[in-house]
């Protein structure tokens, strides 16, 4: 999720345009009062370890994976999606700002761009984001100018998003369902994003609030938080890993207790919400994602300038720590990237009893299916192991579809020193360092990996940003006890061990 304050390239052509030719309207009719015309519906799918809501598209011919992120003022491109086409990259001078701070934007001319039926026209230029806090699942981020410019309504628990054309509908109440439906007026909106911002009451505290569809769990700005009375460090309140997305920075987070959330007549108490202080500048006090969107059929009534949001029923808000039901669905029904979550979930005892044993059992079942990810951990384990021959060819395959991963190229590296082939270690990291772009952490690692700069200077590369010094300081001297060991220099390995036991928490974390 990542909203930009820069001027960028602009919207997509519209998406009527595209799809209207095929609704099979009934224009030679004289149509009723009101005739509401579904023109395009897409199938969702869940995809990274995050299942983020993601549509099939293609760039330049390739198939290629499309968040859906209402939560976007642009349409943009991820870097590795750049890197895996080798297109030519410029510099825009421009910046795009989300939670984890700023990133800078690159700019890719293109064949084609399109989502289902809908192209961006002929050699369309998209922007590129340099850098994130996580190698994304898919290849563009589509966002709210693109999305919303006709009316659109998103189910995620049906796993469909829908386009719909109105006729002489200004003044009629869409209710499409029959779940009770919650009426709001568009309030204001900001900059490029026609993503509608509406009032919601928190704790009996007025806020500003939008639909991110982009944002794996809703949270509140912490400066929101506290206005309502929320305090993360008092009774009930949570400290949880920190919050990643666009830009190089994570952003503290915290689920706190809620006592009533109220939009037009429905009312949600006692919950727990995600609490972040973003790092980046935000437009909104609250942003409901998609654990709100699984519970909550809504359709941006663009035409209206209303939203219309039914509740399906289920927990509104969820911590994001645990298995939920639809996950188990998910990865039980064949979709390598909720095995690879799975995998994660267990392996690191979020939300469930921390099992080994049934994280192996999935992760090997997501690699299996050419997960990326999971091929790339797998190999990763391959390598610490000893097992040379297996974890080579297994991050090569990896890296061959995450390209811009920052860490696997490191992994891959070692694996080559150890098995004497440390000429063509070199050659695979600079190939990965020219093709990355972005020369921010971890860069200084490969960096001292190639010999361009020392332990002393690597070390002071980690700690010049005060807030993730020691993080940094950690994650270097573990890397450079690896880089020795494969050299056979076990003393100095052993040394930097030692180090990282007694300083670092957990000890002798590399990631």
């Amino acid at each position: 999720m990542m909203i930009s304050t820069s001027p960028l390239v602009r919207a997509l052509p519209l998406l009527l345009a595209a799809l209207c030719a095929s609704a099979g309207v009934h224009a030679e009719d004289t149509p009723p009062k009101c005739t509401y015309v579904e023109v395009a519906s897409l199938p969702i799918r869940y995809v990274g370890e995050g299942l983020e809501p993601a549509v099939d598209g293609t760039i330049d011919g390739t198939p290629a994976t499309m968040l859906i992120d209402t939560g976007s003022d642009q349409t943009h491109m991820t870097m590795n999606a750049a890197a895996r086409r080798d297109l030519s990259l410029h510099m825009t001078g421009r910046w795009v700002e989300g939670i984890g701070g700023l990133s800078r934007l690159y700019s890719a001319r293109l064949k084609d761009f399109a989502i289902g039926p809908a192209h961006a026209g002929r050699r369309p230029e998209l922007t590129v984001i340099g850098s994130t806090t996580f190698t994304p699942a898919f290849d563009a981020i589509v966002g709210a100018p693109f999305l919303l410019q006709a009316d659109l309504e998103l189910d995620l628990r049906a796993k469909r998003m829908k386009f719909y054309r109105p006729l002489e509908c200004r003044k009629t109440e869409l209710f499409l369902w029959q779940e009770n439906t919650v009426v709001l007026p568009f309030e204001r909106g900001y900059g490029n994003s026609p993503n509608p911002h509406f009032t919601v009451v928190v704790n009996g505290k007025e806020m500003d609030a939008l639909i991110d569809s982009g944002a794996h769990r809703s949270f509140m700005m912490l400066n929101a938080a506290k206005r309502a009375g929320i305090d993360v460090g008092g009774p009930g309140a949570v400290r949880m890993r920190d919050a990643g997305g666009i830009g190089s920075d994570r952003a503290p987070h915290w689920i706190a207790p809620v006592k009533t959330l109220q939009f037009g007549g429905e009312t949600i108490r006692d919950v727990e919400l995600g609490i972040i202080d973003s790092q980046g500048a935000r437009t909104a006090d609250l942003y409901l994602g998609q654990d709100f969107l699984r519970t909550h059929r809504v359709l941006f009534a663009m035409s209206q300038e209303k939203l219309y949001i039914a509740y399906l029923g289920g927990d509104v808000f969820t911590r994001g720590t645990g298995l939920e039901p639809w996950m188990r669905a998910e990865a039980d029904g064949g979709n390598a990237d909720a095995q690879y979550a799975l995998a994660q979930i267990y392996g690191n005892g979020r939300g469930v009893a921390r099992d080994p044993i049934q994280a192996g059992v999935w992760l090997d079942m997501a690699a299996s299916r050419g997960q990326p990810n999971a091929s790339l951990l797998l190999g990763r384990r391959q390598m610490l192991a000893g097992h040379l021959d297996t974890a080579i060819p297994q991050l090569r395959r990896a890296l061959d579809q995450l390209p811009a991963d920052r860490l696997g190229p490191l992994w891959l590296y070692i694996a080559r020193v150890r098995h004497g082939e440390a000429e063509l270690a070199k050659t695979e990291l600079e190939a990965a360092l020219k093709r990355q772009k972005e020369d921010d952490w971890p860069a200084p690692i490969a960096d001292f990996y190639l010999g361009k700069v020392n332990a002393a200077r690597l070390l002071d590369e980690a700690g010049k940003d005060a807030k993730l010094a020691h993080a940094r300081t950690c994650m270097a001297e573990s890397y450079m006890a690896e880089w020795h060991d494969a050299r056979g220099e076990t003393a100095e390995a052993s040394a930097l061990r030692a180090t990282v036991r007694t300083n670092c928490m957990p000890p002798g974390a590399t990631r």
